[in-house]
């Protein structure tokens, strides 16, 4: 049975923004229509390729017919069969190859391809079965040989089939490829476009096999219960300036000139309409590349829209079901961690000069401090300080910066896995925080360890350990205001710019440039105040004496010192800290996670 996806009057636009500022006061911004009043359809069995000219709008018709635009700019009716269809299920219905692509380099292909249904399909067939279906579709698209191969070995071409690939786990009716030509020679390039006239079920001796059999899936079971044929694919192209065996490939195609469709029907019945309007392709030249020269050269052209096929009277009785998160929210996040964790182990040798650049910054910082706690005097007091505030500057802003490097280069990754529903945003941001929390705690306590043995800094292994857990608590805290600042403000350059004055009025704040005693509130929003007073408090409440060799002016134990730098001078104080760290921990993250939920849900496309 076919099964035929219309969209009519189809429109999208966007708003222009101002290039400055004080324009939008005097000005209102201009409405760019990049769609405008475009119908169209497309069956299974169909390999329909949308050509024109850059910023004809391919792209966004692309995504606007497979429902990927997000907002409420997008403007049309949808139908599957003559039923009306909604984003939700037109997503699960179909498959969506982006221009980019976003795989995991460190993984192999089957893994990835077992992740990916493991997220999506684990409560709708056993593991056994998807590894078979994995199977199948690696033998498809021949990519059966590199099922073991790290996807950062493989060539364009091959990733380009690991993207397919990725979308056939579901079976869905129709796939959207946005320019899936793009980087490859034209050997490769028209490899992938065989590939998919495969997948349509288009055979060598027709344009357009219609008596390709299809089986409809009436339930989530029957989707996994092996059938005996696979159903032909309808599959559309954003394509630019493919060659000629590529372009006599496709069955159908649809011209674009500024977002109207100027022409839309089979390959051959373009031909047709060229010549009635006096346009013949001359010989020995590319047919599309004369098409879009043409729709170009002559804006006031206006082919005649082929025919649409007849539409029919009766809905389809099939119920398509909406896709879902199927996977529960602990597995998700068990098999995000399980997915990163195996990225670590194969970027041990990152991972290890990391850490390695880390504490070598300890052992830097014990040489330079070498010996200022052998004689506790009053010139030693600054030095002492000294070192506490370096240490705190290093744990803290080392631990947001790692975060920020990590989470940033994801966030293209993730808006796509989200907005396929392999995971909730939710599950993504646990599982980050929980891989980033381990590290977190052992390289602290290791960094503290390298400068407790080097400038015997502590009188005992209880201040070693109070002081690590104090360094391990704003390392966590510190991680989770990198999540904050990468989740609201995304892009790496700007979060590195809104940084950087941050970390000065913290650093201000911190004790050891002011006095913090004129800031009595201001204090506790520094991520080094806390540090620095809790370590300070732990270290100088065991010193009792401290050589005086002067009658005045002198701090003459470390209560003295912490009354000097308006800290506490008591354990309540640092227990003050730790419910601070608590508190800012709490915020950091719901900023950090409304702002990447805002960022997942924001208009656009993925």
């Amino acid at each position: 049975m076919e099964v035929t996806l219309r969209w009519a009057d189809v429109n999208y636009s966007i708003r222009r923004k101002n290039s400055y500022w004080w324009w939008k006061c005097k000005r209102t911004p201009e409405t760019h229509h990049i769609l405008q009043n475009v119908s169209g359809e497309v069956s299974t069995g169909d390999l329909v390729a949308i050509v024109g000219a850059s910023g004809a709008g391919k792209t966004t018709l692309l995504a606007a017919i497979s429902r990927r635009i997000r907002g409420n700019k997008l403007a049309g009716k949808f139908t599957i069969n003559s039923r009306e269809v909604d984003r939700e299920e037109m997503t699960s219905i179909s498959g969506f190859v982006p221009q980019s692509d976003s795989l995991i380099n460190a993984l192999t292909v089957e893994e990835h391809l077992m992740f990916i249904g493991l997220l999506k399909y684990s409560r709708k067939m056993p593991q056994i079965q998807l590894r078979i279906t994995i199977k199948k579709i690696l033998v498809q698209l021949g990519l059966n040989s590199l099922a073991n191969s790290r996807i950062g070995t493989l060539s364009g071409g091959e990733r380009k089939k690991l993207n397919l690939a990725t979308e056939l786990l579901g079976e869905p009716y129709f796939l959207f490829c946005d320019e899936p030509t793009t980087g490859l020679d034209s050997f490769n390039a028209l490899l992938v476009i065989k590939t998919l006239k495969n997948l349509c079920g288009i055979n060598e001796n027709s344009e357009n096999n219609t008596n390709s059999k299809m089986e409809i899936v009436t339930s989530e079971k029957d989707l996994w219960e092996p059938q005996s044929q696979t159903f032909p694919k309808g599959i559309v192209c954003s394509i630019h300036q493919p060659t000629s065996d590529i372009f006599h490939c496709f069955s159908h195609m649809i011209l674009l000139r500024e977002g109207r469709i100027v022409f839309q029907g089979t390959t051959s019945q373009a031909e047709d309409k060229f010549r009635e309007a006096g346009f013949i392709c001359p010989e020995n030249y590319n047919p599309i590349e004369y098409y879009v020269k043409i729709i170009s050269q002559k804006p006031e052209l206006d082919i005649m829209v082929a025919k649409l096929r007849s539409q029919e009277t009766k809905p389809n009785p099939v119920k398509i079901q909406p896709s879902q998160l199927s996977t529960s929210w602990i597995l998700q996040v068990f098999y995000l961690l399980k997915r990163s964790s195996l990225v670590s182990r194969r970027s041990l040798k990152e991972a290890v000069t990391r850490s390695c650049v880390y504490m070598i910054s300890s052992i830097f910082l014990s040489l330079f401090y070498q010996s200022v706690t052998e004689k506790m005097s009053q010139t030693s007091i600054q030095d002492i300080e000294g070192a506490i505030f370096c240490l705190c500057v290093e744990i803290v802003g080392t631990n947001y910066c790692l975060v920020i490097m990590f989470f940033c280069p994801q966030l293209a990754l993730i808006r796509r896995e989200t907005g396929e529903k392999l995971f909730s945003v939710s599950a993504f941001y646990t599982a980050s925080v929980l891989e980033q929390l381990p590290r977190t705690f052992i390289e602290s306590f290791i960094f503290v360890g390298i400068m407790y043995i080097s400038l015997d800094f502590f009188s005992d292994m209880w201040t070693y350990i109070a002081i690590s857990l104090s360094c391990s608590f704003a390392a966590v805290t510190s991680m989770a205001y990198g999540f904050m600042i990468a989740g609201v403000f995304i892009e790496e350059n700007i979060v590195n710019e809104v940084s950087m004055p941050l970390d000065y009025i913290m650093m201000i704040f911190g004790g050891f440039y002011v006095n913090v005693s004129k800031f009595p509130f201001i204090k506790y929003t520094s991520l080094f105040f806390l540090t620095n007073e809790a370590i300070s408090i732990q270290f100088w409440r065991e010193i009792d004496y401290i050589e005086c060799t002067t009658s005045t002016n002198c701090l003459r134990n470390g209560t003295a010192v912490l009354t000097y730098y308006s800290f506490g001078t008591d354990t309540s104080a640092v227990w003050m800290d730790y419910l601070y760290f608590a508190l800012s921990f709490i915020i950091f993250h719901i900023l950090g996670y409304l702002g990447l939920k805002h960022y997942i849900q924001k208009e656009g496309f993925y």
